[in-house]
């Protein structure tokens, strides 16, 4: 096991047991809300709409540059505009244990 020398192994457990639990509610959350969103949208005809006032607008932003795909760029480097790494952590499950 990694991790802290001094770690509470059945209240890390637990907390990953938490945190995975969570993960599941909001992937179910994200899915019913694209189906909501979606229909929505078709109740709007897909244009702003206010009613009872409530208001559904719709924003539209240019799309991402893919500078890999500019033929000038390809021999520059672009490391030294690149902004602070970000981390992320990422918790995953591989076998039941019963505490």
């Amino acid at each position: 096991m990694s991790g802290g020398a001094q770690m509470d192994k059945n209240k890390w457990i637990i907390t990953a047991q938490e945190l995975l639990d969570i993960q599941e509610k909001l992937k179910f959350l994200k899915d019913r809300k694209f189906k909501v969103e979606s229909n929505l949208r078709e109740l709007s005809g897909n244009k702003s709409t206010e009613l009872e006032g409530y208001k559904y607008n719709v924003f539209t932003r240019p799309g991402l540059v893919d500078y890999k795909s500019i033929p000038e760029l390809k021999d520059l480097d672009l490391e030294k505009y690149r902004k602070e790494e970000q981390k992320f952590w990422k918790l995953s499950y591989t076998k039941q244990f019963n505490i």
